[in-house]
């Protein structure tokens, strides 16, 4: 926080509300990559989120300084759609080579 009065009288929870914002706003970026780009460009990832967090809590008087997206966890059925998906991959070069 860098300015406690406006954090004080513009936001009823700074902390909370940043982190909600937070996790507003990786989801946000996150639906607009592949997994390969998740995986491959984390840094930019990284930098993304903190700029887009800074200037949004900057009238709440609070300064974002880092972020850093440290693991990445599929939902189940999307590792499972992806393991079928390589299953069927293997299974079309299969027939090709066997053709």
């Amino acid at each position: 926080i860098f300015n406690a009065v406006i954090s004080i009288t513009n936001v009823e929870d700074a902390a909370k509300s940043t982190k909600l914002l937070a996790a507003t706003t990786l989801r946000n970026v996150l639906g607009t990559k592949t997994l390969h780009e998740i995986l491959a460009e984390r840094d930019k990832i990284d930098t993304v989120i903190q700029t887009s967090l800074d200037e949004a809590t900057d009238p709440w008087g609070v300064k974002v300084e880092r972020v850093e997206v440290k693991d990445v966890r599929l939902p189940v059925a999307l590792q499972k759609a992806m393991a079928a998906e390589a299953e069927a991959s293997r299974d079309a070069r299969a027939k090709i080579i066997a053709a």
